[in-house]
């Protein structure tokens, strides 16, 4: 009988920034310890980018690799950079402290790899249920659309991407300083180089959803970067005039009246507030947005 051999594993290099969220990056290494993945091939490297509390000591009970960033506090594009700096990994997986990944997820990231794509966005799914917040839903059903992104803008986010080596080598590493929008830019830029990007279903994270004052946060900091990824781009004016100015406008009500979570239809008040939760976050998207042109036109960089 001729004996089977397998082919290794290929080497992966995770890199997770943390900041201020030593609980969910316990959570997160807690469930890449259940992977399906021989633990001799894959490394965890922890960046810290300026937390008030050390998670250094997570990373030792963990035997993971930690980091600091001194320069670029609160960047996590900074912070990703200094992984890459010292990443053995022919393959990069880029996670944030948010997620829970599956037990396949590794497998099936480094399998879409192997079949020929360079990078893989994974698959994201909100933890949300009925009970959720109007601030976590409205999260779930905007924010980290993978699928979307990939399909329809030919780009992906850093919260579950699966990254080929050579792909850093030829088009380099992120820009440092910047505090969002940096993803967007720099998967652009590697499809406009030749690299192929697909959607990796096999490849789930479970996320845990930002509640109201976090979304607002966030929606802030993300529609101030938005006008310098335009013009990059190339469709300035046309941002200008769907997120700068239509972003005052109400959003139909209808798109809200059927507002499920795990195929169950919410409450009419819950789907009211999702609906003004929706209204009030287009409005600060839309003098975020302002607020970006105003910097673009002083010459200023979004950075932190």
């Amino acid at each position: 009988m001729t004996k089977e051999y397998k082919l290794p594993q290929p080497f992966v290099s995770i890199i997770i920034p943390v900041f201020n969220n030593i609980h969910g990056l316990e959570r997160t290494l807690q469930f890449i310890e259940k992977q399906i993945y021989s633990r001799d091939c894959f490394e965890v490297i922890v960046i810290d980018n300026g937390s008030e509390y050390s998670p250094d000591r997570i990373c030792e009970e963990y035997s993971v690799i930690f980091l600091e960033e001194h320069v670029h506090l609160n960047s996590p594009y900074s912070a990703r950079n200094r992984g890459l700096e010292i990443a053995k990994g022919e393959i990069v997986v880029l996670l944030d402290t948010t997620c829970a990944p599956d037990e396949g997820w590794l497998k099936g990231g480094v399998s879409a790899i192997e079949r020929g794509a360079d990078l893989v966005g994974g698959n994201v799914v909100f933890d949300v249920n009925i009970n959720s917040s109007a601030g976590e839903i409205y999260d779930s059903l905007v924010n980290i659309k993978m699928k979307e992104s990939i399909v329809n803008r030919n780009v992906a986010k850093t919260t579950n991407l699966f990254i080929r080596r050579e792909v850093f080598n030829k088009i380099g590493w992120f820009p440092e300083g910047l505090r969002s929008g940096g993803d967007v830019r720099w998967t652009a830029k590697a499809t406009r180089s030749g690299f192929n990007l697909v959607f990796g279903n096999d490849a789930t994270v479970y996320i845990l959803p930002r509640g109201f004052q976090d979304v607002l946060k966030k929606q802030w900091r993300v529609a101030k970067g938005q006008p310098e990824i335009w013009k990059e781009c190339g469709g300035l004016i046309t941002g200008f005039i769907k997120k700068g100015v239509l972003c005052f406008i109400p959003p139909d009500p209808r798109s809200y009246r059927k507002i499920s979570i795990k195929e169950i239809i919410l409450p009419r008040k819950k789907k009211v507030l999702v609906y003004l939760t929706a209204y009030f976050m287009r409005i600060v998207t839309g003098a975020g947005v302002l607020v970006g042109f105003y910097r673009i036109g002083r010459g200023q960089r979004d950075g932190l």
